[in-house]
């Protein structure tokens, strides 16, 4: 029997999330926890939680008579995938040129530690919980920003920092860029713009508008269309079968899929619009896939 295991880790920018999988891919039941950090405090605090997750994880690990052979992490770009480094100035901007690999071998001793774009380890997967098989695959990540990744035969396609080849959050859309029209602040502030209550979070607008209010409905048929808009070019001329939707937002994802499915009639390649499997912990299952 293999005594080895991965360590899957989703880094937020207020919480890191792992899980151990085994060798297979299998997730460790009752693996899964989280550690508060804060993204945006200074660098050996930021130090201080990652470690701390690893720290628990190991001690999991040997519960279980197993040793921690590698570990995967998910984190948003900018960022130099194949160093470890952040290049991020948003958020983790105190650990700005960093290698990160290094807080890892302190405490679990030499191991792999492999980096890749939350986009990618979420469309792979959404792809892998799905259990579909298509062979062009996209994914949208919708919440605190705007994600996106593609993917082809099983390959999700990278540009050359290691990011997704095609990014859309940053797109020029109406008076601004894709990411000012669908994410949690494109939605509060539309929200507010339609007379809602004031200091509404989009959790609070999301069960607003399954309560029936007027202008929550609104805010999410809106950004359904906006959305179609943004992607429309892209899935049509990838020839896209496949999108699925991620993020916290799109829990909620019947607010909106209506009106993202009307905008994006007509494409022939499209084949399936569907909310991903398990959507807090998918990128985790796609950090080992």
């Amino acid at each position: 029997m293999n005594n080895t295991c991965f360590l899957a880790v989703d880094a937020g920018g207020t919480y890191l999330k792992g899980a151990l999988f085994l060798e297979e891919g299998t997730l460790l039941k009752n693996s899964f926890i989280s550690v508060p950090v804060d993204s945006m405090g200074e660098a050996a605090g930021i130090k201080a939680s990652y470690q701390e997750l690893a720290v628990k994880q190991k001690r999991q690990a040997l519960k279980e008579g197993l040793e921690i052979k590698g570990i995967g992490i998910c984190i948003p770009g900018p960022f130099d995938y194949a160093e470890g480094i952040c290049k991020m100035q948003h958020k983790y901007a105190s650990i700005y040129g960093i290698p990160m690999r290094p807080w890892f071998e302190e405490v679990l001793g030499h191991i792999t530690v492999t980096f890749l774009h939350d986009s990618e380890a979420f469309l792979k997967g959404a792809i892998k919980l799905s259990g579909l098989n298509y062979s062009r695959v996209c994914g949208v990540i919708i919440g605190t920003g705007l994600g996106f990744a593609v993917s082809q035969n099983q390959v999700v396609l990278r540009n050359l920092t290691g990011g997704p080849k095609i990014s859309i959050y940053q797109m020029h859309y109406k008076n601004g860029i894709a990411e000012d029209y669908v994410s949690k602040r494109g939605i509060i502030k539309r929200y507010q713009e339609l007379g809602g209550k004031q200091g509404r979070e989009v959790l609070d607008i999301a069960n607003a508008a399954k309560s029936g209010e007027a202008e929550a409905i609104q805010v999410f048929q809106e950004m359904g269309t906006h959305l179609a808009a943004i992607l429309y070019e892209i899935i049509r001329d990838n020839e896209m079968e496949c999108l699925f939707l991620g993020g916290a937002i799109s829990k909620s994802a019947e607010l909106f899929l209506p009106q993202l499915k009307e905008g994006l009639l007509g494409i022939p390649s499209l084949k399936l619009i569907k909310k991903a499997e398990d959507i807090d912990n998918v990128p985790l299952y796609g950090v080992v896939s």
